[in-house]
């Protein structure tokens, strides 16, 4: 029973989090999405075509895989141990967690500046907050709210029908 339970509330969670993030995402999102996708294309391309014809090849490829097991095989004897692994693997992840924290930084810092002021900062929620204040009096009502949940969540059993429903005080 309790298994149960656990894998409803799981359900119930991912399903509010699917929603949450389909109600998040606008226009100005998609695309920074598409170019994101861009980028990321191009930073492949930087890291695997090696001779910068335009195309990543098999033998690229190979090459790439060989250096890559040159680089985690520490003692240089051909072959790894686990502890050449785990630390190849883990200088691997902090390099792209710092590639990602820098490329996040740039997106928030719109002028360039290299510091994000509060107006960077804030940006990103506030196309949402502009979408559900459909009246653009800069206030945020019961009505509107019950309008952005009767076109994102709406469905039977949502969190917003539980114990009497969007018109609950």
């Amino acid at each position: 029973m309790k298994k149960l339970a656990l894998a409803a509330t799981l359900t119930g969670l991912a399903t509010l989090g699917a929603a949450g993030l389909a109600f998040a995402q606008d226009e100005g999102e998609t695309k920074d999405r598409a170019d994101r996708g861009e980028a990321r294309a191009e930073r492949m391309l930087e890291r695997f075509d090696t001779n910068s014809d335009g195309v990543i090849s098999t033998d690229e490829i190979e090459a790439m895989k060989a250096e890559r097991f040159s680089q985690a095989d520490a003692n240089g004897d051909g072959s790894l141990t686990l502890a050449e692994l785990e630390a190849w693997k883990e200088a691997e992840r902090e390099a792209r967690m710092q590639a990602r924290k820098e490329r996040m930084f740039a997106r928030r810092d719109t002028n360039g500046d290299g510091v994000i002021s509060i107006d960077e900062f804030e940006t990103r929620g506030m196309s949402m907050f502009e979408r559900v204040d459909a009246d653009g009096d800069g206030e945020i009502t019961k009505a509107e709210l019950a309008e952005m949940q009767g076109h994102h969540g709406g469905h039977r059993g949502g969190w917003h029908h539980r114990g009497g429903g969007a018109d609950r005080k």
